[in-house]
């Protein structure tokens, strides 16, 4: 990662991990996340697959076209019911933000994510940039 922010630091919280591609069912692989995490499709302009999963604290990747032309990796947080029922989902934020907010509550899930965007980025799948 060659950025002027840390992981977990405040300058990191506007950190964006923008994908080369679009998602497409056709690359999906290439997002898999724990070896068979694949994302879903939400509607035709975003995916979501599940980042973290707690008790209380849910927040899932969203893979979408939302910095200009560029699709990125953000995160939005939601609430499950049921067991599997997604009842409610708030805002994307950016990147680092939400590692950060699972740096804060589970230091292994964040170097377990740091190391999935790490292998995205090292397969070209996508890359890191300093949010605005």
């Amino acid at each position: 990662m060659d950025l002027p922010a840390e992981p977990g630091s405040d300058e990191f919280e506007n950190v964006i991990f923008i994908l080369e591609n679009p998602v497409t069912k056709h690359n999906l692989e290439q997002l898999a996340f724990h070896d068979d995490v694949l994302p879903e499709a939400m509607n035709e302009e975003a995916w979501a697959m599940p980042a973290y999963l707690s008790e209380g604290f849910n927040l899932f990747f969203i893979f979408a076209q939302n910095m200009g032309s560029n699709w990125t990796v953000t995160f939005a947080q939601v609430t499950i019911e049921n067991g599997n029922e997604i009842t409610s989902m708030t805002n994307v934020v950016p990147t680092g933000t939400g590692f950060n907010a699972v740096a804060h509550v589970n230091r292994h899930a964040s170097i377990e994510l740091l190391a999935y965007f790490e292998t995205l980025a090292g397969n070209g799948v996508g890359h890191w940039e300093m949010g605005h």
